[in-house]
């Protein structure tokens, strides 16, 4: 029995995923998709996989500007990407 890496789970899920863009901005007039639709179609997919997204995010400064920065980690409990 072979076991997947956990780089072909994620391309797994990526190909399978589906997160349609189910909000519409009044002022600029187009449809998008929020953090939390993408978050909740990946639910099941990486339950079913054994899976955890975790999401953090920092203020960082670049020159007169300040940016979120956001950084994504998937991980089955022993690996970590």
């Amino acid at each position: 029995m072979t076991t997947q890496s956990l780089h072909d789970k994620l391309v797994q899920i990526q190909s399978e995923l589906k997160a349609p863009k189910g909000q519409w901005n009044k002022f600029g007039e187009y449809y998008y998709r929020s953090c939390e639709d993408i978050q909740e179609a990946l639910k099941p997919l990486l339950l079913a996989r054994g899976l955890t997204l975790t999401i953090s995010d920092a203020v960082v400064a670049v020159g007169n500007y300040n940016y979120i920065q956001a950084t994504v980690k998937l991980s089955d409990g022993t690996d970590t990407i």
